[in-house]
């Protein structure tokens, strides 16, 4: 047994590898939020662009020398800061469901809560508020999760419409884009601006998985080697 765990403690060790994997998979992250992050930066000037004030109070501001400047780089911080807010905000409910699932205490206790807990029998003669009451304690441990879903679907379906308006797949609105999935003109397609639709929309999510589940073999491989 001792030397069969010597020459196992002599095996390579990928340790290393995980862990380097893990930092560059952070460092694409990293990269991948500050592109990211451009749509929502975007819109939030495309928005503060319709509420500016009188366009000859804008003039005025633009002739003076030192003050025209700080307004400036005050207006392009403010909706990078924006932006990044908002895209932190949609980001964080879209991954939220997979972070929870992943929280094997955080599941472990919804199990034992829903086998423990008691569940009332929904009957035809039921009030309808009776009945939704009944419903909803009965399913009182899994809404956390279900409600994380329902949220997430939600955040994605303004995600979607966020990056529609900035990466539009096509000139003419979508009625056009409709007229060309129907006639297959697909050739008229802007297909870079739906690379990056889909790569804002779901990079970050894949990149969150793909770290959790780094995470795991992190955890599973230390646990192995201590036992060496």
């Amino acid at each position: 047994m001792t030397q069969t765990t010597q020459r196992e403690g002599s095996y390579f060790d990928a340790k290393w590898v995980i862990k380097a994997l893990y930092w560059l998979t952070v460092a694409a992250a990293l990269w991948f939020a500050y592109l990211n992050i451009q749509p929502y930066a975007i819109a939030v000037k495309k928005i503060m662009l319709e509420v500016l004030p009188d366009p000859a109070l804008i003039k005025l501001i633009a002739a003076i020398p030192i003050v025209n400047g700080i307004v400036a780089f005050i207006g392009m911080a403010v909706h990078w800061f924006v932006g990044f807010i908002l895209w932190l905000i949609i980001q964080t409910v879209e991954v939220l469901p997979i972070i929870l699932r992943r929280d094997r205490a955080f599941v472990r206790t919804l199990i034992q809560e829903s086998e423990k807990q008691t569940h009332f029998q929904i009957n035809d003669n039921d009030d309808p508020a009776l009945k939704a009451l009944k419903r909803w304690y009965n399913q009182f441990p899994a809404l956390t999760i279900n409600r994380a879903r329902i949220a997430a679907l939600f955040v994605y379906a303004i995600d979607f419409m966020i990056c529609l308006a900035v990466y539009p797949p096509c000139k003419g609105g979508f009625g056009q884009l409709i007229f060309i999935l129907t006639t297959g003109q697909f050739n008229r397609l802007d297909w870079a601006n739906i690379a990056l639709l889909f790569i804002t929309l779901f990079v970050i999510e894949i990149i969150v998985r793909f770290l959790l589940w780094l995470g795991q073999v992190a955890y599973f491989m230390k646990a192995a080697h201590s036992t060496h």
